[in-house]
């Protein structure tokens, strides 16, 4: 098993799941083709890094990802978010405001950053995805996990992304699909449930710091995409509930209705290429 894939096994057993050894098996032996929606998204773009050279993480949070891949020789993240400057996983930054930067030089003047203790080419910056503090064709792997759906102007970003891509590199994202019925359950739920739901049973806090806004996360979309990409894959995965065996089972109705509505699940993993 990889870093990555370990890594989000241990995430999945301590923030979303008790029981995910026992619902490893049930799912091996009901579902003998399932995988969850980390190791769809991770294995692929573990895949995609062994010929990448320079990687960006876009709405990295702590920078993780970028910091454990193998392969690329330049690895970057980025966030909106400012972190603490109290090393996180050996990683220390800043707010971004500056001219465009190459990844090949230093880092820019107003941005503190210090190599992850095991890669030394991992940097994370804070600044907009909408507006990213990178020169033109730097980066030929792109990953972007559970963002999307987080965002005021997709097309922005978007248009960003291509301008620093190279021709011919991928995209990876991975976003709730807006069409999942599970989802919709959710945006329609009475808002105090839905805050004892996201505390009691998740350990959230009451109020979402990364507000949805849904703009682009339907499978139709990714189907189609912005000018300068073309479709490479698309998967739809049903997500089923690790809190409990009781919520596994209830989850796992969804995962036979959705066998024949791909379209339905709960979560879109779609790769572009630059063209």
């Amino acid at each position: 098993m990889t870093s990555l894939q370990s890594e989000n096994d241990l995430r999945a057993t301590v923030y979303l799941g008790r029981h995910l050894d026992w619902v490893r098996r049930k799912l091996a032996h009901l579902e003998p083709g399932y995988r969850f929606k980390w190791d769809i998204y991770f294995d692929r773009l573990e895949e995609l890094a062994r010929s990448s050279t320079r990687f960006l993480d876009a709405g990295c949070g702590a920078n993780k990802t970028a910091s454990e891949l193998p392969g690329p020789r330049v690895r970057m993240g980025i966030d909106i978010e400012p972190i603490s400057p109290t090393p996180i996983h050996g990683i220390v930054g800043a707010y971004c405001h500056t001219p465009p930067q190459s990844v090949e030089g230093n880092p820019p003047d107003d941005v503190r950053a210090v190599p992850s203790p095991n890669q030394a080419n991992s940097l994370r910056v804070c600044g907009d995805l909408a507006k990213l503090p990178f020169c033109a064709n730097q980066f030929d792997l792109i990953g972007c996990r559970h963002v999307i759906e987080h965002l005021d102007d997709p097309p922005a970003v978007f248009a960003e992304l291509d301008r620093v891509m190279t021709p011919g590199g991928r995209i990876l994202m991975q976003t709730v699909n807006r069409s999942s019925s599970l989802i919709a359950l959710s945006r329609i739920m009475w808002a105090p449930l839905r805050r004892w739901i996201r505390r009691h049973r998740y350990g959230r806090a009451d109020a979402d710091p990364f507000a949805l806004r849904d703009r682009f996360n339907l499978p139709s979309l990714f189907e189609k995409p912005p000018l300068g990409f073309r479709l490479v894959s698309i998967t739809m995965t049903q997500d089923v509930d690790l809190q409990s065996r009781l919520g596994f089972w209830l989850s796992y109705l969804l995962v036979r209705w959705t066998r024949n509505r791909p379209n339905r699940r709960s979560t879109i993993t779609a790769e572009w290429e630059k063209r």
